[in-house]
């Protein structure tokens, strides 16, 4: 008997490779999402266990380049930028943070618009969206960690909303910032938030989400029988339908290795011709406020921030809500919400393996395109100053805009779908 052979008996592996290597894995260029967003996160971790080598979370001065005292945390970065390995594996970083929020947010919206969140996978979109706030998250506490004027600005903008929140922001504010921002202790806070905390929830949620998909296999696009599946592998539901794509081993493999290869490559080639965030020119924290705007993914919420009068509140049992914590605490949780809802929201049947076309449901396109353009235009809010538009003119086109690319795509869409099939029942939803 071979050793492969007695491994093979002993350990059930034929047993093993029937149930898990050979799951048929969908091949359209959608399904890769979220496996890109899982290669970022691997990105991430290799690139932030490197710059841990140099890193120093402190703030205590230490003599840099020059005669002055300089904060230790700004003095390691500079440090790391001066060297070329360095400099590029902290742009790396940078840039697979970025690739990550834009991969999950395309992959929740390709969930979205093919009603891929019904029964049973209520759960698993929840939990992108915990993954999408959790990244946000680990992002934003790595936001601190040069320590330089720019992100100490950008940090004392969060904690101010932070505290902003009635009741309980004064005190969970001190908590997750170490004291009253900026303390001594709020940059080794922020360093175990982002080099341990994120990573090993984050790491668990992949998981449990990657556990879900397992147990309910993926959804694809329908096949009827007759019709030539994606790939070698194939089986029927019991329905006329088919579930096709590639087997794990080795076509799957092979294939993520390749994607691998590509997340790396993209960020590689970003770090080469984007610079990420100039500590030095910015220079170590002082008395000066330079003009902050945070990153593309948190810009519908500076804009949120723009729209709302600086005068603005109300008290609500004691408490004063002012408009910091409703531009940036109360909008954005009322949005989040709603899509967090999505699945109980959307009242159809469901389909267990198969998506379904977006141009099949007006309502439901219409609605996330208008979502899109709502953070678009509260992200063209965050600019009024730049474009010279007022706040009245940006109202205008925040209310108007979502109203308006709603409406047209479900008339649109509603139009399509009779003229395609004029027997259709007549819910569009």
């Amino acid at each position: 008997m071979s050793i492969s052979g007695w491994f093979t008996e002993r350990l059930s592996l034929d047993r093993f490779k029937t149930k898990y290597l050979s799951k048929p894995f969908p091949v359209h260029i959608t399904f890769f999402l979220g496996e890109i967003a899982l290669f970022c996160f691997l990105v991430l971790v290799v690139t932030g266990l490197y710059l841990a080598l140099f890193y120093e979370p402190s703030t205590e001065s230490v003599r840099g380049a020059g005669a002055s005292a300089l904060p230790a945390a700004y003095v390691s970065v500079a440090f790391i930028d001066s060297n070329p390995l360095g400099a590029l594996v902290r742009r790396m970083h940078h840039w697979a943070a970025h690739l990550m929020i834009a991969a999950i947010v395309l992959h929740l919206l390709r969930v979205f618009f093919t009603a891929s969140y019904r029964k049973p996978r209520e759960l698993n979109w929840v939990l992108g969206l915990v993954l999408l706030g959790g990244t946000i998250g680990a992002s934003f506490a790595g936001y601190l960690l040069p320590y330089d004027q720019f992100s100490v600005t950008a940090t004392a903008i969060g904690y101010g909303i932070a505290r902003s929140v009635p009741w309980i922001g004064g005190t969970a504010a001190d908590f997750l910032f170490a004291g009253r921002f900026p303390s001594p202790s709020t940059v080794p806070r922020f360093f175990a938030y982002h080099v341990v905390y994120a990573p090993i929830i984050m790491s668990a949620l992949i998981a449990l989400h990657l556990l879900i998909l397992l147990k309910q296999k993926h959804t694809e696009p329908a096949l009827r029988r007759g019709v030539s599946a994606a790939g070698p592998e194939a089986s029927e539901d019991g329905g006329g339908r088919w579930i096709s794509g590639i087997p794990a081993w080795p076509q799957q493999l092979v294939l993520m290795s390749v994607l691998f290869l590509l997340v790396l490559a993209a960020a590689a080639t970003l770090s080469a011709f984007l610079p990420v965030h100039p500590s030095e020119y910015y220079g170590p924290p002082g008395p000066a406020t330079p003009e902050v705007k945070p990153d593309w993914y948190l810009l519908w919420v500076y804009g949120a921030l723009k729209l709302i009068p600086g005068d603005l509140s109300f008290h609500v049992l004691g408490a004063t809500i002012g408009s910091e914590a409703i531009g940036a605490m109360l909008v954005p949780g009322v949005i989040s919400l709603a899509i967090v809802l999505v699945p109980w929201l959307d009242r159809a049947p469901s389909s267990l393996y198969y998506v379904e076309d977006p141009l099949g449901s007006p309502g439901r396109l219409a609605s996330g395109l208008a979502a899109l353009t709502l953070f678009a235009a509260l992200s063209l809010a965050g600019f009024s100053a730049e474009l010279g538009l007022s706040v009245p003119t940006l109202w205008v086109i925040t209310v108007l805009a979502p109203l308006g690319v709603g409406w047209g795509t479900y008339s649109l869409a509603a139009r399509r779908r009779r003229t395609s099939n004029p027997h259709a029942p007549g819910r569009t939803g």
